[in-house]
């Protein structure tokens, strides 16, 4: 009997934290994180709207429904932009001009991976004049500007902006690398990624930057040494084995 009384006791108090702990905006959100795990992302993005909407903050909101996306393995940028740049003009809602700043900047990240730089570049303009502080987006709009091979000086100061405010990211010091590198200062692009491989020596990207600058340098040995260290962290990227073939070729 005891032991009876014990397992009701148990399961009432696992329903009434269920009641506590699950509230009807963080239903539709836990549904469609489910969603998205399983590719239906027209479903996912249906749920995540009605989650924006009934919660009384559209900070948090957007940050998890950001998140949710993030956490998704291979997730398409352009579907998580989509439902993303929808409540762009409720932005004025963020009163903190921080928050405000980083959706900005969220929003311009998400439209580059996206293949959509001219509305990216319109993002991050906004995100770096709301908040300069905003390491993330000088980083990712410097980035950007740097695959664009464009508007390289203010890429610069940029990418060194965002270093001296977060140093210890690798992914900073390749941007500022890459800028570098665009730029033709190779020697001193070189510096910047050698700090980005030692601080995240597991990133593909970073090691195909630095390949690339060896090459440059007239190092094939070296820089071979590291395109074969990309490719075994990701076997199918192609930039990198694209300068393998290259530099080999001229062996």
């Amino acid at each position: 009997m005891r032991c009876l009384i014990g397992l009701l006791v148990l399961l009432l108090l696992a329903g009434c934290a269920k009641k506590e702990t699950v509230s009807p905006e963080r239903a539709l959100y836990n549904q469609a994180v489910e969603r998205l795990k399983a590719g239906d992302y027209d479903e996912a993005n249906r749920l995540l709207k009605q989650f924006v909407d009934q919660s009384p903050n559209i900070v948090p909101a957007l940050r998890d429904v950001y998140l949710a996306y993030v956490r998704t393995p291979n997730y398409p940028p352009d579907r998580a932009y989509e439902i993303m740049v929808a409540y762009e003009p409720r932005a004025k809602e963020m009163t903190v001009a921080v928050d405000r700043s980083s959706y900005y900047q969220v929003l311009g990240t998400l439209a580059f991976l996206s293949g959509k730089n001219r509305e990216a570049d319109r993002w991050f303009r906004i995100a770096v004049e709301t908040d300069p502080q905003n390491h993330i987006a000088l980083n990712d709009y410097a980035y950007m500007l740097a695959e664009e091979g464009r508007d390289l000086e203010r890429a610069l100061k940029m990418a060194q902006r965002a270093v001296a405010i977060k140093s210890g990211q690798g992914s900073y010091y390749d941007t500022l690398g890459w800028v570098l590198y665009k730029m033709g200062r190779y020697e001193e692009a070189l510096r910047e990624l050698r700090i980005a491989v030692q601080t995240a020596p597991e990133t593909a990207e970073l090691r195909y930057h630095l390949a690339a600058t060896y090459a440059k340098l007239g190092r094939t040995q070296d820089a071979l040494v590291e395109l074969e260290k990309a490719l075994t962290l990701k076997p199918n990227y192609e930039p990198a084995y694209k300068l393998q073939q290259e530099l080999k070729g001229k062996q």
